[in-house]
């Protein structure tokens, strides 16, 4: 288990100016436009503090490692309580938007920075979903993010010409 533990306590300055940005945003412009501009915000910022860290894509270990890293920089307690190859266990133990619990769904928030984290990090075969949440008086919040297993052959483009003239 990896178990990042901040010498600060959560920085109230650094996650109270997004939830003030998506309040602002979700008045001016509604709900789906304000997620959809913090999936930017959050790509923008997150990938130059990834891109410093010499990661593999891909790499589950790497991804732990440089997302618990930089969580544990922004005063953020979160723990790994299981990688593999194909699976990774990711558990926030502190809230970082706790103001923003009641403005809306925390699983399509989360969605907001989840999937650029796994994206970037891991690639397209990962995904994840979040059975627990602190928000749901939950002690912490816990991702379980796993990798498809789809088998590595590429049909041609000649076959599948042939396949789809048959259908």
């Amino acid at each position: 288990m990896l178990d990042f533990v901040p010498d600060i306590s959560r920085d109230v300055r650094f996650f109270g100016l997004y939830e003030t940005v998506f309040l602002l945003y979700v008045e001016k412009h509604g709900e789906e436009e304000a997620l959809e501009f913090m999936h930017e915000l959050f790509s923008r910022a997150l990938k130059p503090a990834y891109d410093q860290m010499n990661f593999a894509k891909g790499n589950a270990y790497d991804f732990a490692r440089c997302v618990g890293e930089r969580d544990k920089s922004v005063g953020l307690h979160v723990r790994f309580p299981k990688i593999s190859a194909d699976r990774i266990v990711y558990e926030f133990h502190t809230d970082p938007f706790p103001n923003l619990k009641g403005y809306i769904d925390p699983r399509r928030f989360d969605a907001a920075y989840m999937n650029f984290k796994i994206a970037y990090l891991l690639g397209e075969d990962w995904s994840y979903e979040t059975p627990e949440h602190i928000w749901e008086n939950g002690e912490f919040t816990r991702h379980i993010i796993t990798k498809s297993h789809r088998l590595g052959m590429k049909i041609p483009a000649h076959a599948m010409e042939e396949i789809q003239a048959v259908v």
